[in-house]
């Protein structure tokens, strides 16, 4: 007998995370499983609202507007569930914010991740000030570009 959705795992893929995946980083494998893994109903995989927005922001200023549109694109197809605020998460990245030192867009994907009970899959150090509130998956960080020398 097949396994209640309700008994799978679940994770939450910070803005960092969906990075990972989208400009192939260090850590894309783990992310791709991820999804694959929830592409075969083993996984619950969410994501907040903020990591639209800032994937789009983050994009359009680095390359363009199309390019963003076509990561926005990408990431709605994923097999995920995009959560979106209300007044009950306000409240709870509100109370984050104030007892940990994470941005105001961190604090709303960690309330996601609190409210579902589930793993925050990132690679922003930021988040390990939150240990003891949620469960956390770090990858590994962003590769350091080499030195130039004159």
């Amino acid at each position: 007998m097949a396994e209640p959705a309700s008994a799978a795992a679940s994770e939450v893929l910070d803005t960092s995370a969906c990075f990972a995946l989208l400009e192939n980083e260090p850590g894309a494998q783990d992310v791709e499983c991820a999804l694959l893994t929830a592409k075969a109903g083993r996984l619950e995989l969410h994501a907040s609202f903020v990591t639209l927005t800032e994937v789009e922001y983050i994009i359009t200023q680095e390359r363009n507007a199309l390019d963003a549109a076509q990561a926005i694109a990408k990431m709605k197809a994923w097999p995920l569930r995009w959560h979106y605020a209300d007044e009950t998460l306000c409240s709870e990245a509100a109370k984050l914010k104030a007892a940990h030192k994470v941005s105001f867009a961190d604090a709303f994907v960690a309330a996601t991740a609190k409210r579902l009970n589930a793993t925050l899959v990132h690679k922003d150090p930021e988040f390990s000030a939150l240990g003891g509130s949620i469960k956390l998956h770090a990858l590994p960080p962003k590769a350091m570009p080499a030195a130039r020398h004159s």
